[in-house]
């Protein structure tokens, strides 16, 4: 008789994180797992959306999170959510400040007054604020929850969002670590640890992708190093897949863009970067810059605009008033998307000569497929460019790739010369190493993240207690791997 394998409970804030941990969740039921899943938003992509395409029969879903915070330990995490944001680091954070303000409670509202903190008093805040989380019992629903699933691992992502769902994963990692069950926080993405919340408590494993991130944890989270472990980008690995031979010239003629014509791509940004109409608004201008370019390459370039995702709604009447300028596709069945609409997506970053983007995940996929990237600090975008930490990720003179005009003169400048000259792709190809693949390029994500999971099963025997586990305990029973930061 078969033994059983071991258990892994898998949270996420809700399904349309399976573009960002589908292949992980699909490769640990590969390797014998049994995963259940639970959700904050369980039904936010339909009900029948609770599962990754290709799951199989030892995956399955859980639900929804019990909602079994008490309004005191929600305040606390609210609050420590919003302290973050003033220390020096994020002097210009203007947006992230005044988006954590919308989610204080109305008992901590003083804090809106504070606009900069030491950071000496932000790191005794977060002290303090886990010392409470260590006197604080778990709440009983969700430790009934735990122990009916029975995990051996438990891996919550991404907790740093600010609200309900991230106090709620916060409890469920408190769960785990009450009943010595592993706990791995899993960063989503490239910009969760410095645009979202706080991780309020510090699991066994936080994975990150790359060293930069890995800092973030340790900087900006106070996480130690020792429980740093970087794996690379899972949710990018199916970008460094081979496409087919005809992706390119069957897409260009679906469009009918003439075979010796150039192409430039927008791709669009989420709804947060680029609210409202303000994305519309910049592409009529854009358009209008590249018509008037003196090169005839640029000025008679055939344009996609590639709305984001999860922000397609300002384009539906939108007519660009130009008959080489496309808005491709213009609608999608979901998040995450389906296979079809990824290859789209795909085949026009591979079409295209150049991409330009405001601040997108879109931009580095770009790059992963060996193509130019350009973007404008344009002030319509202060708050996603000037008042974000991860732009200048994309953007930095000594480590960044993607060409940053101060105006739109300048980029069309850029654009001249880069159709001139052709492209330089060095940057870029660094980037890609030391952020996205920084184990190897040969090394798909994915299977580290999962070797991380499955190296935090030896644990002490009898891991379950009647409270909090304490600071000493934690550390005698954290994976020696862990505490090393190596794996």
């Amino acid at each position: 008789m078969l033994q059983p394998g071991p258990r892994l409970l898998f949270a996420l804030n809700e399904p349309g994180y399976f573009r960002l941990y589908g292949s992980t969740i699909v490769e640990m039921a590969r390797r014998g797992w049994d995963v259940a899943l639970v959700f904050d938003k369980p039904n936010r992509r339909g009900v029948d959306a609770q599962l990754p395409a290709g799951a199989g029969g030892s995956v399955r879903s859980l639900g929804a999170l019990p909602d079994a915070v008490s309004p005191a330990m929600a305040t606390l995490r609210l609050g420590l959510d919003y302290l973050r944001y003033l220390e020096p680091s994020f002097a210009e954070a203007t947006y992230l400040r005044s988006r954590a303000e919308k989610h204080l409670p109305r008992a901590l509202g003083f804090l809106a007054r504070v606009k900069r903190l030491p950071r000496w008093v932000v790191s005794v805040a977060i002290a303090l604020g886990r010392a409470v989380e260590r006197v604080v019992p778990v709440s009983r629903a969700m430790l009934a929850f735990v122990r009916e699933a029975r995990p051996d691992v438990i891996v919550v992502s991404p907790v740093v969002i600010i609200g309900d769902g991230g106090v709620r994963q916060t409890e469920l990692m408190k769960a785990g670590r009450a009943l010595r069950i592993p706990v791995v926080v899993g960063v989503a993405s490239w910009d969760h640890l410095t645009s979202k919340g706080l991780l309020r408590l510090v699991p066994d494993a936080v994975t990150v992708w790359n060293e930069t991130q890995a800092d973030e944890a340790v900087r900006l989270h106070r996480i130690p190093r020792s429980r740093v472990v970087v794996t690379g980008a899972q949710s990018l690995d199916h970008w460094f897949e081979a496409a087919s031979p005809d992706a390119v010239p069957a897409f260009r003629r679906n469009l009918g863009i003439d075979d010796h014509r150039r192409v430039v791509l927008l791709v669009g940004s989420s709804a947060n970067m680029a609210p409202g109409d303000s994305e519309p608004q910049f592409a009529r201008r854009w358009l209008r810059a590249l018509r008037a370019s003196a090169n005839a390459e640029l000025s008679g370039a055939f344009v996609i605009v590639r709305p984001h995702p999860g922000n397609t709604e300002p384009w539906q009447q939108v007519d660009l008033g130009d008959p080489t300028a496309v808005i491709h596709p213009i609608t999608y069945s979901g998040m995450p998307l389906n296979d079809a609409e990824v290859e789209t997506f795909r085949r026009s970053l591979l079409a295209s000569d150049a991409v330009v983007g405001i601040n997108t995940t879109a931009m580095i996929e770009a790059a992963i497929l060996r193509k130019p990237v350009l973007s404008i600090r344009d002030e319509a975008f202060a708050h996603s460019q000037r008042q974000t930490l991860h732009f200048g990720y994309l953007s930095d003179d000594r480590e960044g790739f993607v060409a940053t005009a101060n105006s739109m003169p300048e980029h069309v400048v850029e654009l001249e010369r880069l159709f001139t000259h052709g492209p330089n792709l060095e940057a870029a190809d660094r980037f890609v190493g030391r952020f996205v693949r920084p184990l190897g390029m040969g090394q798909p994500a994915t299977g580290q993240l999962c070797d991380v999971i499955e190296r935090m099963i030896p644990m002490v025997p009898g891991r379950e207690v009647s409270g909090p586990a304490s600071t000493a305990e934690e550390s005698r029973w954290t994976p020696s791997h862990v505490r090393t930061g190596r794996q």
